[in-house]
């Protein structure tokens, strides 16, 4: 018999995070979710909590362990963990000096080194499912600070763009194995960030076609509310914050 298939979301916030495992589960998939303020266990829906800070890295590989022994092995990885305070427009790099690089760190971790941590038990996870087995795919919720620099975002563009540099690499290393993995990005059609206006939904269509997407696809998948993938090439954003700052960078997921 094949291994069922299991959707581990890393960071079950309110927007994705109750959208995605709606549509994996819609489409069979058992789910375990995964956040700082959950009480754990198996839910009135039949989906499996687990309570884990992002904040320490050495918490994943507990999780793992706890959803292979009350779920099942994942088969679908996703990070969707959010957390992060905006830098300084006028001195972005005092996020760094003495007695304020805690928050650089913290944002470093939740959305760059943990993600990646997750990404190598995933592989494991994935090796250890049998041959025949479909899925096998972790996706990352990113945005568009991996290639553009926002003048209050130096913190969390960091730690994207490291997130981004270790999905790529395992999209190389890992394609003879047709492991999966995914830097999603979604957009206006015009190509900016959509910011708080992220749809859960859209998400779920996507990271669902992503699971079932028998090769990978573009590792940087970028994509609209109703287009799907686009791929919007290296266009920078680059924009400083001042009063006549653009109304796409007031707003944040």
């Amino acid at each position: 018999m094949s291994a069922p298939q299991v959707l581990l979301l890393l960071g079950a916030g309110a927007k994705l995070g109750t959208k995605i495992p709606e549509v994996f589960s819609k489409a069979g998939y058992k789910i375990a979710l995964v956040a700082r303020s959950f009480n754990e266990g198996i839910q009135d829906n039949g989906y499996y909590h687990v309570k884990a800070d992002f904040n320490h890295a050495e918490s994943i590989q507990e999780v793992f362990e706890k959803v292979k022994q009350n779920v099942g092995i994942p088969t679908v990885v996703v990070y969707n963990a959010v957390q992060y305070q905006l830098d300084d427009p006028a001195e972005p790099f005092a996020s760094l000096a003495p007695g304020n690089v805690s928050t650089f760190l913290s944002t470093v971790s939740v959305h760059g080194t943990t993600p990646l941590i997750a990404l190598q038990h995933a592989i494991d996870s994935f090796q250890a499912l049998s041959e025949g087995t479909s899925g096998k795919t972790f996706i990352f919720s990113g945005n568009i600070l991996n290639h553009s620099q926002f003048m209050n975002r130096l913190c969390f563009g960091t730690a994207k763009t490291l997130c981004a540099y270790g999905i790529r690499f395992a999209a190389v290393a890992y394609a003879k194995e047709g492991l999966k993995f995914y830097y999603a990005d979604e957009r206006t059609d015009a190509g900016l960030p959509v910011m708080r206006e992220i749809s859960g939904e859209t998400a779920g269509t996507e990271y669902l076609k992503l699971a079932e997407a028998p090769n990978q696809q573009p590792w940087l998948y970028a994509y609209t509310k109703d287009g799907g993938y686009v791929d919007f090439g290296e266009r920078d954003y680059l924009k400083t914050v001042d009063s006549n700052e653009p109304e796409f960078l007031k707003g944040e997921r």
